[in-house]
This record gives C-alpha cells, structure tokens and sequence, in this order.
C-alpha cells in the first residue's frame, strides 16, 4: 500500500482544530487496541504485509532518537469483514527487541496491541498526527513512540476511514 504523507506531522490540539469529522476524532483518539476496536463489530483479520530488517528515514531515526543499529520495519493491514480499515507500521531497533521486550521481534500474525496493551511495561510518551493521500483518497493517522525499559519504537496507523 503506497500512502503518500500530505502533511508535516502535527500535535494534538493542531489536530483538533483540523479534523472536523467526531468519527476520525474518535479513531485518532483511540486508547486501546485498535484490534478490539475493529473485532468487536467486524470480522477482524490481520494482513502480514512485512516484518523485516528494513531502511528507516532519517526522519523517523531522529523521531525514535535512533542513530546507529538496525530497526525492524513491520508493515500490517487490519481488516473488518474482509476490508482494509488500518495501515500500521511499526519501527523497532534490533537493540529494543533483545534488550527491551523480546516478543516485539516475533510477532508473526499477531496484532502488537495485543501484547502492547496488556502489559504493563510499555510507556507511550509521544503522539503525532498527519493526512495521507491514497488513490485520490484523505485519510489520518498518527505515530506513536514508546519506551520498554527505556528503549524506543513507533506504531504509525493510517485510518482509512473516510467518514
């Protein structure tokens, strides 16, 4: 999936001022697993699109605070009833994984939220938000950054939802 980042990444309140849709709002607000979100109304499946040492953009090194060592890119598409509802891309260092929560470098089929909101270990302390285009689409998502045991990565999540 080729989405094209139509903005600069923004904060919350510039976000609030932008989305005018209680919808969208509600997805880029979500607290919990967006999983359980899609499950608890559809059919949930998750499409396995990548999960491999991979180029990371200077961009979102400086995001993680990551200058050397290599990062696992981990690309997954969610689906409710057999449609594309999130695009989700998480950077995890190598460093992260074998110092910080050992489960982040096998997750295989299995979503990240469902370790990531069922432990106790995972700090978030930073959520940005941008507009992706996507054949002739707009749709929002954010970035998140997390720490285990002090240690970095980022989920991104594009909403495509367009109500």
């Amino acid at each position: 999936m080729k989405l094209k980042q139509k903005s600069s990444w923004i904060t919350y309140k510039e976000m609030t001022k932008r989305v005018r849709s209680k919808t969208i709002k509600s997805w880029l607000t979500e607290d919990g697993p967006i999983t359980k979100r899609i499950s608890a109304k559809e059919d949930f499946e998750l499409n396995l699109i990548r999960d491999e040492i991979g180029e990371v953009s200077e961009i979102d090194k400086k995001y993680l605070g990551v200058t050397k060592g290599d990062i696992k890119v981990r690309e997954v598409i969610l689906m409710g009833n057999k449609t594309p509802k999130v695009y989700a891309k998480s950077l995890i260092p190598i460093r992260t994984i074998e110092k910080g929560f050992s489960k982040l470098g096998n997750l295989g089929n299995m979503p990240l939220g469902d370790i990531l909101f069922e432990k106790d270990i995972f700090n978030k302390i930073d959520v940005l938000y941008s507009f992706f285009s996507y054949k002739s689409n707009i749709f929002w998502g954010r970035k998140t950054k997390y720490l285990v045991k002090n240690l970095p990565f980022s989920v991104m999540e594009v909403f495509l939802i367009d109500k």
